[in-house]
């Protein structure tokens, strides 16, 4: 059985993909200037999310509840931007099909995440 911390560091990796899969460097077609002043919040909260998912994927050797913590708190704050994207607040643009499958994948992965790092905030402390 995959051990909690090796399935976050796998989460974590899949999820960056699909947040770089959003960029306009890859499939993002909206430009910056059909972004609305929630959307520009909705990036700020996924930078937030992908620094702590990052911060996590390091810490999760050395510190694993604190990796939960931290990658427990990405998955809350990723919530708001998929739901503002799919209800038309991120932009004065609907979201392709390409955008909504991409977000729907980071999203569950960002779920599955949240999950793991539960289970590894109730871990027990090694000393």
């Amino acid at each position: 059985m995959t051990r909690p911390a090796t399935t976050l560091r796998i989460l974590i990796a899949a999820h960056l993909s699909w947040t770089f899969l959003l960029t306009p460097v890859a499939l993002e077609p909206r430009p910056f200037s059909s972004i609305t002043p929630i959307g520009w919040g909705s990036l700020a909260l996924i930078f937030t999310t992908v620094t702590l998912d990052i911060v996590a994927f390091v810490l999760v050797s050395r510190n694993p509840r604190t990796a939960g913590s931290l990658a427990a708190i990405g998955t809350i704050l990723f919530v708001g931007p998929f739901v503002g994207d799919q209800l038309g607040l991120f932009s004065s643009l609907r979201p392709p099909t390409q955008i909504v499958i991409v977000e729907v994948a980071a999203l569950l992965t960002q779920l599955a995440i949240g999950y793991v790092a539960l289970r590894l905030r109730r871990e027990p402390a090694t000393a």
